[in-house]
């Protein structure tokens, strides 16, 4: 959508470098069409599916980013607030959440969706954080890694092995476990069954703190 409105999208070792003009698209895309689909899509195979975004709630406030000294609409996490999205939990729905984010002025800031994720997952205390791609995991030679602990995650990215945006997805799941998510699985759903596979530890790649 930026480029058929003639805005070339910039990306930072996987994080979009977010301009104003780019975040009227960002929250048009992220928590209009997109996470509306899903929802319907969500409610259509019968589960109990509501749209939310990281401002609903004061879910996540956020600061800009600055880039070659110039502030961006591309923002940092400063606070999770998880009582809406905890509330809804219990009540039995199914939050959909897309990551944009409110300043303290009231500005929409665009949030990398790993570590927004990351970021509720502690917050809400979750034993479990798993992340569909569309790849099976993380590759080493063309193979899956079945595991990794936070000193591998370092020594993979050293040699190589995981480039790119799967860097800031790995660091923030090394953080996550920090702060007291158990585990964080990567991995991809394309037949039936996968994601049982996924979480019983059959497929993807599986980071753990030890």
């Amino acid at each position: 959508m930026s480029r058929r409105l003639g805005l070339e999208p910039n990306f930072r070792e996987g994080i979009r470098v977010t301009t104003e003009e780019e975040m009227e698209v960002v929250e048009m895309v992220l928590s209009g069409s997109v996470n509306k689909r899903l929802v319907r899509r969500f409610r259509a195979a019968g589960l109990p599916a509501v749209g939310l975004c990281g401002a609903d709630g004061g879910l996540l406030s956020a600061s800009p980013l600055q880039e070659g000294g110039v502030r961006t609409r591309t923002g940092k996490i400063d606070n999770v607030n998880p009582e809406l999205t905890a509330q809804l939990l219990a009540g039995g729905w199914f939050p959909v959440i897309s990551p944009t984010a409110s300043d303290s002025r009231g500005g929409a800031l665009n949030i990398n969706a790993d570590t927004a994720a990351f970021a509720l997952a502690a917050a809400l205390k979750s034993e479990t954080l798993l992340f569909l791609s569309d790849i099976p995991g993380i590759l080493r030679q063309g193979k899956c890694l079945a595991g990794l602990d936070p000193a591998g995650v370092e020594a993979e990215i050293d040699a190589g092995t995981i480039t790119g945006g799967m860097i800031p997805k790995v660091r923030s799941a090394v953080e996550a476990l920090s702060r007291g998510v158990k585990r964080i699985i990567i991995g991809e759903f394309r037949t039936p069954g996968d994601l049982a596979a996924l979480l019983d530890g059959r497929l993807g790649t599986r980071i753990v703190s030890q």
